[in-house]
């Protein structure tokens, strides 16, 4: 499994990524270690495969491509109704795989779509 963490300065870049980010009130400053963090507050284990299968790579590329962020992430977590829910969305190539999952980084619903 991979922890993604959800502030993923990469796909800040992406338009709109980082005022949407702003107005939502996301704290989006760097980490203060570059260290692998634990799951914990704030971060969602999400498994490696489910990303591979919906991007139509092979699990074990996963973990270096989101390292090196040639897989960019963008997270969403649920407010209202939809607390407690995190939406992931993640970009390599002309492919984007969305995957909806608990805080625990089970999936919920996911959908793929290439451009």
């Amino acid at each position: 499994m991979t922890a993604i963490d959800w502030n993923d300065f990469d796909s800040h870049a992406l338009s709109g990524v980082a005022e949407a980010l702003d107005a939502a009130g996301v704290d989006t400053s760097a980490p203060d270690s570059a260290a692998e963090q634990e799951p914990g507050p704030g971060l969602v284990e999400v498994d490696a495969r489910l990303i591979a299968q919906g991007l139509g790579l092979a699990p074990d590329q996963v973990p270096a491509m989101l390292a090196d962020r040639r897989i960019a992430t963008l997270c969403e977590r649920g407010t209202g109704e939809d607390a407690g829910l995190f939406r992931f969305t993640f970009y390599v190539g002309n492919r984007r795989f969305r995957l909806l999952t608990d805080s625990h980084g089970k999936r919920v619903a996911a959908g793929t779509k290439s451009d």
